[in-house]
């Protein structure tokens, strides 16, 4: 009887509810000591409680008029209700009883809590669904600017026409007066004659790299000379820049510079050749985060943690001030690769000076001094790039990458890529926006609440370090740690390299990367799609062979639904949780190289991770994670006719596969042949088995041959 009173009594409320129904669609609450609040105010009431901590105590006497009492969850309440709902987002009647029961709190405290919650969470990823749009929006507006410029500007040099003819010569007069002002400037300095002209003060000989390293108003002048001729090239819409069709990048239409540049074609009868791209991407990162990542060594080597190897500076000209990088010119040496046995690594020495022309605008210039005969077989032209703040949190990044490099020891598959996609502008603000994105996430994005921040931080670490350990691995870099001991890095020439290590069980003293690269049939975008299938995973991946792969969380997006750091879990059929084995997976989309390296992680590692890092147990050094993993590009070459199409979804795909093992060296640290042999062994059978599946999967997915046109 008294149940169903109670029954009765929750009726004639619900009745009352609907009664008070306004005229113009708002629900009013009668009787609830909130005098006819709306049902919107309630919700927006409720908001403001879930933020603060703050949640109503029930009381049995629902007919008292009384103010709402609010109650701060204790810190162990808190703990097992963000542990439920990182696994459970919406709990049944028998849940929310248990609940109730564990934390002390009422039924109704329990579900208005989960309720909020979810309300807290799906608005938050709207607010980062919302920015990540706003910022796309603004790159497609610009991206829009350009190409109405470029259309209502374009010249094309095979043409007869008069007009196109005379725009072109207009032009390359105003190209050329700059150059001329720019030397006269420089002449004024050094109070010289004007008979040299820039591309003679930039093209210096030794004598003049040891003399003017010594010389700091003359580095401050050749700095300042170089950015003006950067600002010169970040600038013009015309006749210097073709655009590459279905690419986002821009390469130098080399005879209008020459007409600008006179004289610098004396690095080329050395056997140099020029590679000068430009790339604009929009980073989502205030511009002096970015510049601050630029000037440090350590900072710029950690954000672009594929591209490079080492930076360190070798002197400081003049030094940081209050007012930060402004101003400050410091010769650098940096190594750069790609994860490619076939492509060496480059390194280079070149001046880089930081300036901030407005508020809002840093301009970031590299120059080499040498001429890359002697000490480098890469010199930098005026190259950098130009910062231009857009919102608080974003920037506009205009990247040119103008450099004459010896490439004689690239590979006859790669060479078509060298000028634009390999060390070109486009993979420099590529990886800008991908790593700025995934910082931004870990920061601002709570849709993991499994994992903490800090422990978000330290996985995106984690993955970084194995990306950058991945492509060291492949292309042997390093400060000559590796070791090659065989072959040349082909299909049919697998390279094995090694180097001596004191990480992990002593057992073993060093680390053993294979490595090989290959051309396949299919276009990049698919070939990345069918890799990242976690469905036909098992059949190519020897550490998941036979278990089933899911995605356990994701630590951080970048730009795209490609671009993430994952943990997975894979389990064998009839196995308990103990035989369940986690993998740490970073993978990234774009034309200018694609990849995805993941390493196996034991749970407890996985848990030391999460932890900060005062948290880690003492005496616990850093995790021994041995990567492996794929790194794409498209196939230029292939792709050339393929009529405006974005690269990537056509042609083939220049595929490099590695990995790395543990192994012991044998006596004066010499490599035992048998292990070289089981590693050459098992990348045959690795490449045989992923070529295998890739054609299988793509003919049952796509429906046609990969051959097919």
């Amino acid at each position: 009887m008294e149940m169903n009173q109670q029954h009765n009594e929750g009726n004639e409320s619900f009745v009352a509810l609907m009664n008070g129904v306004a005229g113009d669609g708002t629900a009013t609450l009668p009787n609830d000591g909130e005098q006819s609040m709306s049902i919107p105010a309630r919700e927006l009431f409720a908001a403001i409680e879930a933020d603060s901590g703050l949640l109503p105590v029930n009381s049995s006497n629902t007919n008292e008029k009384r103010k709402r009492r609010l109650q701060r969850l204790t810190g162990k309440q808190s703990e097992v209700l963000e542990g439920f709902f990182s696994i459970c987002g919406h709990p049944d009647d028998g849940q929310k009883r248990h609940l109730s029961e564990t934390t002390g709190l009422g039924l109704d405290q329990v579900k208005f809590w989960f309720q909020n919650k979810r309300t807290q969470v799906k608005t938050m990823c709207w607010k980062e669904e919302n920015y990540k749009l706003s910022v796309e929006n603004e790159i497609l507006r610009d991206e829009n600017r350009r190409v109405k410029i470029a259309h209502c500007t374009a010249i094309c040099l095979t043409c007869r026409n008069s007009s196109v003819q005379n725009q072109l010569a207009v032009e390359m007069e105003r190209l050329m007066g700059q150059s001329e002002w720019l030397q006269q400037e420089i002449a004024r300095s050094n109070g010289t004659p004007p008979a040299a002209n820039l591309a003679f003060q930039l093209n210096s000989s030794a004598d003049y790299v040891f003399s003017g390293q010594h010389d700091q108003q003359m580095i401050a002048e050749l700095a300042k000379n170089a950015m003006h001729a950067l600002i010169i090239l970040a600038e013009s819409h015309v006749a210097l820049w073709f655009p590459v069709p279905g690419c986002s990048y821009e390469v130098l239409n080399k005879m209008a510079y020459d007409q600008a540049y006179p004289g610098d074609n004396s690095a080329n009868a050395i056997g140099f050749k020029t590679e000068a791209t430009r790339a604009v991407s929009m980073v989502m990162m205030d511009y002096k985060s970015v510049v601050d990542f630029l000037m440090d060594p350590y900072n710029y080597r950690t954000f672009f943690p594929e591209v490079i190897s080492g930076a360190v500076t070798n002197r400081i000209y003049t030094w940081p001030t209050s007012d930060g990088y402004n101003g400050v010119i410091q010769l650098m040496t940096v190594e750069m690769m790609f994860p490619s046995p076939l492509v060496p690594a480059r390194k280079c020495t070149f001046l880089r000076y930081c300036n901030v022309l407005n508020e809002g605008l840093v301009v970031v210039i590299d120059v080499s001094l040498d001429d890359g005969s002697i000490f480098s077989k890469c010199r930098k032209m005026p190259s950098g790039f130009l910062i231009q703040s857009i919102r608080p949190n974003s920037c506009k990044v205009t990247a040119i990458e103008h450099v004459l490099a010896d490439d004689t020891g690239v590979h006859e598959l790669y060479q078509p890529c060298m000028n634009g996609l390999v060390f070109g502008a486009r993979r420099w603000v590529a990886t800008m926006a991908r790593q700025s994105a995934r910082m931004r996430d870990v920061h601002h994005n709570k849709t993991a609440p499994q994992v903490s921040t800090k422990g978000r931080k330290n996985l995106m670490k984690l993955a970084d370090d194995l990306l950058a350990s991945f492509a060291g691995g492949i292309t042997a870099t390093g400060g000559g740690t590796w070791t090659v001991v065989i072959g040349a890095g082909t299909e049919k020439d697998i390279r094995v390299a090694y180097r001596r290590t004191t990480e992990g069980s002593s057992s073993y003293n060093a680390i053993l990367s294979v490595s090989a690269s290959l051309r396949l049939p299919l276009p990049m975008r698919k070939t990345f799609d069918l890799l990242r299938n976690l469905t036909h995973r098992c059949k190519w991946d020897v550490l998941v062979h036979g278990s089933v792969v899911k995605e356990e969380v994701t630590i951080a997006r970048g730009v795209g639904n490609d671009d993430t750091v994952t943990v997975l879990h894979c389990k064998r059929a009839g196995r308990e949780d103990r035989g369940r084995t986690m993998i740490l997976q970073n993978n990234g989309y774009d034309a200018s190289g694609s990849f995805m390296v993941y390493s196996q992680i034991d749970s407890e590692l996985m848990n030391t991770m999460v932890l900060s890092p005062s948290d880690l147990p003492p005496g616990r050094g850093g995790p021994s994670l041995y990567p492996t993993g794929f790194s794409l590009l498209p196939d230029v070459e292939a792709a050339q006719d393929s009529s405006g199409i974005a690269l990537g979804e056509v042609g083939g795909t220049l595929m490099t596969m590695g990995f790395q093992i543990p192994v012991k060296l044998a006596s004066g640290d010499r490599m035992y042949s048998r292990s070289a042999a089981s590693a050459i062994r098992l990348m045959t059978d690795t490449i045989a088995l992923v070529k295998k599946t890739l054609m299988n999967e793509h003919s049952g997915i796509y429906g046609v041959s990969p051959f097919h046109p």
